[in-house]
């Protein structure tokens, strides 16, 4: 079973394990999501992901010793102490970020990222490099909490659009907060060009751990 880090703090059960449903449903994959304490509105700022770090590390610890789980992933675009739980945790851990970005590069020369922040987290900027062709927020979101209100969708469709414009031909999510508003399935109605969900990458990622363990 992999077990899912969210860094979104709620004591909401739906909206907690929104994730784990998203990944039965689409990709049959068994999964519980657990999330760091004291952070209501995720990470969205240095500071934020700064303390969130160890929160992390020691979540990923404590889930790793009991043995319910057979690898790990961090839910968080930004792939907060990503290394550091790959030094310190004796289990695979992946990294939204990273696998979302990843997915990208194997599809296209040009990529435009949709996120919460004004640039794009480094471990995915990294991994673009060149291919990275524009990012933008949806106008007024300046966390993840701002996803939820009613026109949040609207707003990110109109974001998504200027990315097309300037070129992209492959959208990345740079926020997992995307699929907890089934964001990917509101842009196929208007816009035909591949959209990344970190969720599904993450799942993705995990099956192809399943199939390297396993000999495939």
């Amino acid at each position: 079973m992999l077990g899912i880090i969210r860094v979104l703090t709620t004591e909401d059960k739906q909206l907690l394990q929104e994730h784990s449903v998203l990944l039965n449903k689409k990709q049959g994959i068994l999964s519980e999501s657990r999330c760091i304490p004291d952070q209501p509105y995720g990470i969205f700022n240095e500071a934020t992901y700064n303390v969130a770090e160890e929160k992390i590390v020691q979540l990923a610890h404590d889930w790793a010793a009991s043995q319910e789980i057979d690898a790990l992933t961090i839910s968080c675009a930004a792939d907060p102490a990503l290394d550091l739980c790959r030094e310190r945790i004796g289990l695979p851990i992946i990294g939204a970020g990273e696998a979302g970005a990843l997915e990208a590069c194997k599809l296209s020369e040009a990529v435009g990222v949709l996120g919460l922040t004004p640039e794009v987290p480094k471990r995915m900027r990294d991994i673009l490099g060149k291919r990275l062709v524009g990012q933008l927020v949806p106008e007024e979101v300046v966390n993840t909490t701002d996803l939820l209100e009613e026109d949040a969708i609207e707003k990110a469709v109109a974001a998504v659009k200027q990315l097309m414009e300037q070129g992209a031909e492959v959208i990345l999510f740079a926020c997992t907060g995307f699929s907890t508003i089934h964001l990917k399935e509101s842009l196929q109605e208007e816009i035909h060009i591949p959209i990344i969900d970190l969720v599904e990458a993450q799942g993705r990622a995990y099956q192809n751990h399943l199939e390297r363990r396993n000999g495939r």
